[in-house]
């Protein structure tokens, strides 16, 4: 290593008794970045092309100066990775003149340059499926245990700008639209690591099936801590092998629930997915035959005894008394429609109800009405002379009194003739006058309808 090596080291791994796959042998000798030179038909004769492993050096010999020229110009550096590193990558140029004496007769100033690789699109990976579901005891103590991701899906997509069609010029209000696209790659790592208390691994273990791993060239190394799976393969060969984890714990009474996170990555870490949570929670069952024991060796006659149970809150449980009943969804949906249908009829009932009030008062308010008088057809005729006789009468009853008053005065013998000639007289009025009353009091029936 201290003789060989030149150049900068980023990192370095010795697997002592291991051979590395053929991908990772291919890319050590045919690396994808790096230089290269493909020349048309014709222009190589008379030229020596010489090219290291690693694609780092390309000398090229010739007697022509023009040929050599020629091959220089189709000179080109290559960088096939999917996802390059961006940065500069520097080139120098030697070039060295030799004389027939095969000495170096000319002295060439080398030229130095580089090349600058830019910042490709950055895929975004995403994990989705189901992050949240409940299992039985059982299935946790089972030997297969319970599948973490059973439908775990792993897209990669990239945003690319995409210009306009046309002349952008010609209108500034045109922009750029971005556009998504799915792309397919390679992961390296993906890590499942457990949220709150670490494993117990007297009672509980993440597993998976390590042929089915070895067949993929994949990875793996658990601890308390979690599990993480190393491997650069495609993104479908992640999915599989994820599928294959299982958690299982064989001590499930005093477990509820366990919670884990998953993050996979490409390039040592460069480009990271997001984080895909998974909540697991545990139905705790009773079994049948324990309630029929119990209910069999309790008599009538003995007062039942209250057992003591784990408290299970914030679980699917129900009631966790052994004698009692776990409703079934069927049981809740029978009792909302019956609910319903008695509240739908105690409303029908209060608006039938107000509907016989309301008619009854129409009825009472229509009897009122028909017992009213209806004296729209009648008319009241008032005689105008009545208040003319009634103020000629007192006028002369005045004139009368005067002039009995001034006789009375003048003669006191002639008084009672003549008093009882007037008394004559005004009962003679007075009978008139009570008759004309009278006919004026009558009614004016001539305009009444029957």
């Amino acid at each position: 290593m201290a003789q060989f090596f030149r150049g900068n080291l980023a990192g370095l791994t010795l697997r002592a008794g291991k051979l590395e796959s053929k991908r990772v042998i291919d890319c050590l000798y045919t690396c994808k970045e790096g230089l290269d030179l493909q020349l048309p038909d014709g222009a190589g004769k008379g030229v020596k092309i010489h090219m290291n492993p690693s694609q780092s050096t390309v000398t090229i010999e010739g007697d022509d100066i023009e040929r050599v020229d020629k091959a220089m110009q189709h000179l080109s550096y290559l960088n096939s990775r999917q996802f390059p590193t961006p940065g500069i990558r520097r080139l120098k140029i030697t070039s060295i003149v030799k004389c027939f004496n095969e000495e170096s007769c000319v002295s060439i100033p080398s030229v130095e340059g580089y090349v600058m690789v830019l910042q490709p699109e950055e895929p975004k990976i995403s994990l989705s499926g189901i992050n949240h579901f409940a299992r039985s005891a059982s299935e946790f103590e089972g030997a297969q245990g319970v599948a973490l991701f059973p439908e775990l899906r792993i897209i990669s997509t990239i945003t690319r700008a995409v210009e306009p069609e046309g002349d952008g010029q010609e209108d500034p209000t045109v922009q750029e639209s971005l556009v998504s696209e799915e792309i397919m790659h390679n992961l390296d790592t993906c890590e499942v690591t457990v949220l709150g208390e670490e494993l117990n691994q007297e009672q509980e273990s993440l597993e998976i099936d390590m042929t089915r791993l070895q067949q993929k060239g994949i990875e793996m190394s658990s601890s308390n801590l979690g599990m993480i799976i190393t491997g650069v393969d495609t993104m479908a060969s992640y999915e599989e092998v994820l599928h294959l984890i299982r958690y299982r714990n064989w001590h499930t009474v005093s477990l509820f629930d366990r919670k884990f996170k998953l993050v996979c990555s490409e390039l040592n870490g460069r480009y990271v997915s997001n984080e895909f949570k998974v909540e697991v929670n545990v139905i705790h069952t009773a079994s049948p035959l324990e309630h029929a024991n119990h209910i069999a060796a309790q008599p009538q006659f003995v007062h039942p005894v209250h057992h003591s149970f784990v408290d299970l809150s914030g679980h699917n449980l129900a009631n966790p008394h052994p004698f009692s009943v776990v409703p079934s969804t069927a049981t809740v949906v029978i009792v909302v429609c019956v609910s319903f249908l008695v509240f739908m009829i105690i409303l029908g009932v209060f608006r039938i109800r107000a509907a016989h009030q309301r008619t009854m008062r129409d009825q009472d308010t229509g009897k009122e009405n028909e017992m009213d008088w209806d004296d729209s057809a009648l008319t009241i005729t008032v005689n105008p002379m009545e208040t003319y006789e009634d103020q000629h009468s007192s006028e002369e009853e005045e004139e009368e009194e005067e002039e009995e008053s001034e006789d009375g005065e003048e003669d006191d013998i002639t008084s009672a003739e003549s008093e009882s000639s007037e008394e004559e007289e005004g009962e003679q009025e007075e009978d008139q006058q009570n008759v004309n009353r009278q006919q004026q009091l009558e009614w004016d029936d001539s305009t009444l309808s029957y």
